[in-house]
C-alpha cells in the first residue's frame, strides 16, 4: 500500500505524523479502532517502516547486512520503553541509508509485548545478528551461477 500512495503521503508517514495517511495505513493492516494507548507505537512502527521499507528479511539479518554496530545493537536491545522509539527511528534511517529493507514483524512484536515476548524478540533479533555470517552468504550469491 506504501508504495501506491503519493510522495506527500509518504512524506507524512516517514515524519510519524497521525495524519490521513496514518490512519488509512492503520485501517489497511486492520487496525481501525487501535486503543489510544497503543496509537504511539503504532506511529513509530510505521514510521519506521516508511523510512526503512519493509522486506522479508529478518530483523537482525538484515542490522548485519547494513553494518550495524555491536553497540548499537547492544543499546537497541536494552532500551526502555522511553528510549527505544528513538532508537528505533536511527535504526530506520540506518537501514535505509544502507538500502536494506527488514521484515518489521519482530519489532511489532517487541513493542506490543503481546503476552510478554518483548524478551524473547530480543532474543530474536541478537540471534539472528551474531549467527548472520555475512561472508557466506556473499558466497553463496557469488556461487548461485554455477
Amino acid at each position: 500500500m506504501y508504495e501506491r500512495l503519493g510522495n506527500g503521503d509518504q512524506a507524512e508517514l516517514r515524519r510519524g505524523l497521525p495524519s490521513e495517511p496514518f490512519w488509512r495505513m492503520l485501517s489497511h493492516i486492520g487496525r481501525d479502532d487501535p486503543h489510544k494507548d497503543d496509537l504511539p507505537k503504532w506511529r513509530i512502527l510505521i514510521q519506521c517502516v516508511a523510512i526503512a521499507g519493509y522486506s522479508s528479511t529478518p530483523f537482525g539479518v538484515a542490522l548485519k547486512e547494513a553494518g550495524y554496530s555491536k553497540a548499537r545493537l547492544k543499546r537497541l536491545l536494552e532500551a526502555d520503553d522511553e528510549q527505544l522509539p528513538t532508537l528505533l527511528r536511527r535504526t530506520a534511517k540506518q537501514l535505509r541509508s544502507a538500502n536494506q529493507k527488514a521484515n518489521w514483524n519482530t519489532i511489532r512484536r517487541l513493542l506490543f509485548d503481546y503476552e510478554g515476548e518483548a524478551e524473547e524478540m530480543r532474543l530474536q533479533i541478537a540471534q539472528e545478528y551474531y549467527t548472520y555470517d555475512t561472508d557466506s552468504n556473499s558466497n553463496q550469491d557469488d556461487n548461485s551461477d554455477e
